[in-house]
């Protein structure tokens, strides 16, 4: 059976520069994986296998600020995301809302990371009128 679920992404979730990235259309969740190195024999058919600690981990976050109301509109969205999506750490939560939870429905988190961003906030068309894409990219520190 199909479920209808609204996902959002929340940048300092809680805190008074919270921030939800509007119209998310491309989230790549953080994987795990290890730096090993990886020997591989020439006269047998085994490898050896050096442990090396975890890989970094990175979140791409991709969508599109939307104002129908023109271009200073779209600049004021533009600039509040510059303003509240800093380069300091922070916690970087994905949720999805559930309404079949008792009392109306609430907000279930998925995952939450702490991040800092590692990148300018990428805003790749030139005009700015009802639709500008933006691109986010985060560097996973702790889980």
């Amino acid at each position: 059976m199909y479920k209808d679920y609204t996902v959002r992404i929340v940048f300092d979730k809680g805190l008074a520069s919270e921030y939800i990235c509007p119209h998310v259309f491309a989230v790549s969740d953080p994987k795990e994986g290890m730096k090993a190195t990886i020997i591989q024999g020439t006269r047998g058919d085994g490898s050896i296998v050096i442990p090396g600690g975890k890989k970094s981990q990175e979140i791409t976050v991709k969508g599109r600020l939307w104002d129908e109301d023109g271009y200073a509109d779209i600049t004021a969205l533009i600039n509040e995301m510059r303003a509240k999506i800093t380069t300091n750490l922070a916690t970087f939560t994905m949720e999805h809302w559930d309404s079949t939870i008792s009392g109306g429905g609430a907000w279930v988190t998925d995952w939450a990371y702490s991040v800092r961003r590692i990148a300018e906030i990428d805003f790749p068309e030139s005009l700015r009128t009802d639709i500008q894409d933006y691109e986010l990219h985060f560097l996973v520190v702790a889980y």
